[in-house]
């Protein structure tokens, strides 16, 4: 208990007291009844104070509105990377679709032709919109900021979303700049400079639309998995019901209010007049109320032909992203950010009970401990030297130099039962000198010798038998306490320890570490949910200590805590340190009650060099005397922290003052002499000890890491309510808006328009059920592989059991959502009621969702961040969705690019659900234009879908979800973006 570190002498003369008998002697005292009194008297008084101070500290609203403005401004230019990508993305996705469509294969002549006109300007508005969704990402990562600047700032929300409304639209008139000069003369739209101007504002307009929309629906949702949801709900709504892939007149009566309601109408209708009511449209062609060649075209589609509702839907997209920019201020200003909550522990009377009953339970020798053996090992280093290559930036000032040091000839000892301070000024190397150690740098040159027990050491044995508590606390969020340390102790525990040997280890160092209230508790997202810092820092040594390592090595493990949560953390390494460990801390500015914990120190200067090694002392005598013996050095103040007094004599400032350089007044010192007899005695190999080695079958297997590691992600997915549901209300909300949109349109073909409502319903679910899935996953993923990165230094799994266990883990969740889905849809669209037919409909959206789910956890695995993920994966998404053959048919493809259509997984679905449910049907369909003919033959013919293939691309799907797969083991396993 607390109260215990501060007694002194015969314990037996204290008693415990418990916080209720604190409150009622402190509520005894008359103090609190004075301050009650003093602080009603004193009430009006503060507040009158505090208005007067807020009058004259308040800052004028251009004043905020500026500061914010240029905040972003230098944002924007810090970010950088991801505008270039964004800029690239659409450049390369503008000269796909340039040449898909290239001019010289457009014709202007048939209805036919102008559908492919219809599928460019379709694809136009929607990379547009899809370009604008990285707004939901970027604007979910700075909500955390703005939440507390407005709580201590009261920084209101108009200031920040009007500096970002202003700052995206040069963004805007880029990207969309960018996206109508690539492609509106290559793909020959209508040869007019007021058309080509009148497009690019229509998709100007989308785009800060969509940029609105989405920063709507971040501020909405306020978390990654959340507004990722929302997003891609919003993008479903709004394209099913843009009039283009199901016919606006082909939606029930009652349900044709929702094609208004979608922003992509408007600017679906507005690019279609601009370009079909051009004068090489105006052939006489009559179809219902059309009377020209580009008015039936809009007529069949279900889309307005009359030239004023132009500018109507130009003024409609200014109005939504207006709205759409006054409710994200709303939603700013109200709407309170995901709240940190504390853990539930046990009562405090339980605790009061557990307490009495401490000193009995320390006398009873129990038979059901397990003392685990280990054996004290000390690491001795000799001559280390760390480079690294130049920044560029310094090399910008004149440095001619290849390489920088970070270390310079440090030597030293860490030994068993000895708690060990590693100490410096910012920048001295001591995190540094930790990695180096630890063997957990992943660049950089090292020079030096480093050994264990005399031996040199080697990194595969050594993170066997040593832990590394980083200063981030990293751990899976959605684990308890208990859970953690199980999983730790399974995959570090030699293998011959049966479960009870290893429950009952997990417990004693639960116990050790304070941790046995905590066992449910789930640890949460640090600052968030879950565990507090202080406690999230206990767990990590916990999570080290139960793989009962001789060696532990800790950077900064008070640094961001309070005095009591430090104390708490620091009596924890103390009872580590006294059970034999090697332990070694890197501390930054201690207490002076902290530092007087520990055993020894090494000091460090700027520039990576060893000013001082060896006992601290009693009360840091022995350090205060080595320094003050040097000439020049101010002797130590009554009451000062030596910590601090140490940190500041050993100050490059101090050194120039005083004309000193401690590392030459180290070594000639006779501390530098005895510290070099010792590195020279402990690097010796002794007769009795021999080298760090395990035989075959000491540690888990393969096929034990892949059941732990399947273990442990099921119980991240199963106690993460946002993913599950998140997930499943997607599905079934997805379903139920496509069976609704699409109610019975399978069940009577007539016209072609009815063939392309059946080919609409398998592109949307080839395309964006697949893809809610995996914008949903792929934040949990990207979490998932920063605890990856720490686990897998510590040598506890392979890369191909985690692989394993995260593709196999997600199946369960897949095929339940597949069977949601197919068993909602099938009935509600009219399809046929055969099991063979049913069948198919779901293998293809198992094998659709497979590929989406497997490319997902790949692009994370690819890249450096969630932001470059998501920007990939939509990227790739919209590659696919050109080459679905929705957009174009496969047989209107130019040449060159047919190939893609065989290497589009959605191109695959949408071939096998349409053919599975279609390629038997013989009705006579209307064709304008042309004569009535069967429905297999309009497939074969106009589609390209046959019989031929139908089993080549179900072999496709499998083919490419293994590939998937590997790749995502690949870059999981070789790709390491932490860098140390």
């Amino acid at each position: 208990m607390d109260q215990e570190q501060y007694g002194t002498g015969d314990q037996r003369e204290y008693q415990y007291h418990s916080t209720e008998r604190f409150v009622k002697c402190f509520r005894a005292y008359n103090l609190p009844q004075l301050v009650e009194h003093e602080k009603g008297n004193n009430h009006n008084t503060k507040q009158d104070r505090i208005s007067h101070q807020d009058d004259i500290q308040s800052i004028s609203n251009w004043n905020i509105f500026k500061t914010c403005f240029l905040r972003e401004v230098l944002l924007l230019k810090r970010n950088s990377p991801v505008q270039i990508f964004k800029a690239i993305q659409i450049t390369f996705l503008a000269f796909i679709l340039s040449t898909l469509f290239f001019r010289t294969e457009m014709s202007q002549d048939t209805i036919f032709d102008g559908n492919k006109y219809m599928g460019a300007l379709f694809m136009a508005v929607a990379a547009v919109n899809f370009n604008g969704m990285t707004e939901l990402t970027m604007t979910v990562k700075r909500l955390p900021v703005f939440y507390k600047q407005r709580e201590l700032l009261r920084l209101p929300g108009w200031a920040i979303l009007c500096s970002n409304f202003l700052i995206s639209i040069p963004m805007s008139l880029m990207e969309t700049g960018l996206w109508t000069c690539s492609t509106y003369f290559a793909i020959g739209y209508a040869p007019s400079p007021v058309r080509f101007f009148q497009q690019l504002l229509v998709l100007f307009m989308m785009h800060q639309m969509s940029m609105s929309l989405y920063r709507l629906l971040a501020s909405l949702g306020r978390t990654q998995v959340m507004a990722n949801m929302l997003g891609t709900e919003a993008l479903i709504a709004i394209f099913i019901l843009g009039g283009f892939i199901i016919s606006k007149d082909d939606l029930q009566p009652w349900l044709r209010w929702g094609c208004w309601a979608s922003p992509f109408t408007y600017s679906l209708n507005a690019v279609a007049l601009n370009e079909f009511l051009d004068d090489r449209w105006a052939t006489v062609f009559h179809y219902g109320n059309a009377n020209t060649t580009g008015q039936a075209i809009l007529e069949v589609r279900g889309l307005i032909h009359e030239w004023h509702w132009y500018w109507v839907c130009v003024g409609v997209l200014f109005g939504f992203s207006l709205i759409f920019n006054i409710l994200s201020i709303f939603a700013l200003e109200f709407l309170k950010s995901p709240k940190e909550h504390s853990v539930n522990t046990k009562s405090q009377k339980v605790q009061d009970i557990q307490y009495v009953d401490q000193s009995v339970r320390d006398q009873v020798s129990t038979s059901d401990q397990v003392n685990l053996p280990f054996h004290p090992l000390s690491v001795v280093f000799n001559q280390i030297n760390y480079f690294v290559d130049m920044p560029s930036e310094m090399r910008k000032y004149g440095v001619t130099e290849k390489k920088l040091q970070l270390l310079r000839d440090v030597s030293g000892v860490f030994r068993p039962g000895v708690l060990t301070a590693l100490m410096g000024i910012t920048g001295a190397g001591k995190t540094t000198l930790l990695d180096v150690l630890a063997g957990r740098k992943t660049g950089g040159y090292i020079e030096g010798t480093v050994t264990i027990a005399g031996y040199q050491k080697k990194q595969e044995t050594f993170s066997r038998i040593s832990g590394y508590c980083e200063q981030t606390d990293i751990h899976s969020s959605y684990l308890t306490v208990y859970e953690s340390l199980q999983f730790s102790a399974y995959l570090r525990l030699p293998s011959n320890f049966n479960p009870q040997q290893r429950n009952i280890f997990v417990e004693e160092v639960m116990g050790l570490l304070e941790l046995s209230d905590l066992r449910c508790a789930i640890v949460g997202t640090p600052g968030v949910t879950g565990l507090s810092a202080e406690q999230r820092k206990r767990l990590t040594i916990a999570v080290e200590l139960v793989a009962s390592p001789s060696i532990i090595f800790m950077d900064e493990p008070t640094t961001g805590l309070d005095a009591r949560a430090a104390a708490i953390v620091m009596r924890t390494v103390r009872k580590t340190v006294n059970t034999g460990r090697t332990v070694v801390c890197t501390i930054h500015q201690p207490s002076t009650e902290i530092f007087e914990s520990f055993d020894e120190m090494l000091l460090m200067k700027s520039g990576g060099q060893l000013i001082y090694s060896g006992s601290l002392g009693p009360l840091s005598s022995s350090l205060i005397k080595y320094f003050e013996a040097i000439p020049g050095v101010p002797s130590i103040k009554d009451g000062q922290n030596p910590a601090a007094w140490v940190l500041d004599i050993s100050s490059h400032a101090m050194e120039c003052a005083i004309a000193v350089d401690y590392s030459e007044v180290y070594q000639k010192s006779s501390l530098y002499k005895e510290n070099m007899a010792l590195v020279d005695e402990l690097m010796k190999q002794k007769a009795d000890q021999k080298d760090l080695h395990f035989p075959p079958g000491y540690w888990p297997n393969f096929k034990a890491q892949c059941m732990a590691c399947l273990w442990k992600q099921y119980c991240s997915f199963w106690k993460n309510p946002e993913l599950n549901v998140a997930r499943f209300l997607n599905t079934f909300g997805i379903s139920i808006t496509f069976g609704i949109v699409f109610w019975q349109i399978g069940s009577t073909i007539k016209e072609e328009q009815d063939v392309f409502n059946i080919l609409g319903i398998a592109y949307a679910s080839a395309l964006f059920l697949g893809l809610v899935n995996c914008s949903t996953l792929q934040p949990i993923v990207a979490m998932e592989k920063v605890v990856f990165y720490r686990e897998k230094s510590s040598n506890m799994y392979s890369s191909m059991a985690y692989v394993i266990a995260q593709i196999g883990v997600e199946i369960p969740y897949m095929l339940v959502q597949v069977f949601i889905f197919s068993a909602i849809v099938y009935p509600m669209v009219g399809f046929q009621l055969n099991v063979t037919k049913f069948f198919w409909f779901v293998l293809y959206m198992i094998l659709s969702f497979t590929d989406y789910t497997l490319y997902g956890m790949m692009a994370v695995a690819l890249t450096p961040n969630i932001e470059i993920a998501a920007g990939l994966s939509f990227l790739i998404f919209m590659i696919w969705n050109v080459f679905s053959g929705f957009i174009v048919a496969r047989k209107m493809m130019p040449t060159w690019w047919r190939w893609m259509y065989w290497a589009d997984p959605a191109a695959w679905t949408v071939y096998g659900l349409v053919f599975s449910q279609l390629g038997d049907r013989t009705e006579l369909i209307r064709v304008p234009g042309q004569q009535e003919q069967p429905v297999r033959v309009f497939l074969e013919e106009y589609l390209g879908l046959q019989d031929d293939y139908f089993i080549l691309v179900t072999v496709l799907h499998i083919a490419l979800s293994t590939l998937f797969g590997i790749v995502f083991c690949i870059g999981i396993k070789y790709l390491k973006f932490q860098k140390r």
